[in-house]
């Protein structure tokens, strides 16, 4: 990044840092888990669209890349917030194609970037989770990533889908251990990986849910 969009980015995340901190009372928890040592995979449930950049304010100073359509990079100021906000381009194709958005997730990850995502593959329509996709554990067993295990409590409330405007409730971020694929056993199949990786995040985000309620 630049010297110019480092300034702006940590202008932009500042604005964000005192948003979330005023008007959601942003808590952090478990935010020892976030390392630098590796890319990591910021695996979340998804009840809003608060979640993403309370997410990545939460773990600042790590950055987070997540996706947004390539042809949104083709207007001049948006294309510059995306940038700055980490945002990383795919095609609408790709984005279409779970083999594709594996793929290239995959790249992003050997690359050294952290990456976040929804295992649910959509926004919550009423607050409890949806079945887990398994992309994400394809990803981690590919790039070697460890999955950070991320709940985001309150954002359904604060701004679900039916909701314009959001609304100031509390919001919490709940770190989980991280789940190393290479810590796994080496006589397990890629398929009983997946299906442990999964099932970890599954018991994280029941957990968290059984704690707070509906998030």
């Amino acid at each position: 990044m630049k010297y110019i969009d480092r300034i702006f980015f940590w202008l932009f995340a500042s604005i964000l840092y005192i948003y979330f901190k005023l008007y959601h009372r942003l808590e952090v928890l478990g935010k020892e888990f976030v390392t630098k040592k590796t890319s990591i995979i910021i695996a979340s449930n998804h009840a809003s669209f608060l979640d993403p950049p309370c997410i990545g304010i939460a773990c600042l100073p790590n950055s987070l890349n997540y996706i947004a359509i390539d042809y949104l990079f083709k207007f001049p100021p948006l294309a510059w917030v995306l940038h700055v906000s980490g945002a990383l381009p795919i095609s609408v194709d790709t984005k279409a194609s779970s083999a594709g958005l594996i793929v290239t997730m995959t790249k992003y990850l050997k690359e050294g970037k952290n990456v976040f995502v929804c295992p649910e593959g959509q926004r919550t329509p009423n607050g409890h989770l949806c079945p887990l996709q398994g992309g994400v554990a394809l990803m981690s067993i590919k790039s070697g990533s460890p999955v950070i295990p991320t709940y985001i409590a309150g954002s359904y409330r604060a701004m679900s889908r039916h909701v314009i405007f959001p609304r100031p409730y509390k919001l919490r971020v709940i770190f989980g251990e991280p789940i190393d694929p290479k810590t796994l056993p080496n006589e397990l199949t890629d398929k009983e990986k997946r299906k442990f990786i999964l099932d970890q995040l599954l018991s994280f985000y029941k957990e968290q849910e059984k704690i707070y309620g509906i998030d």
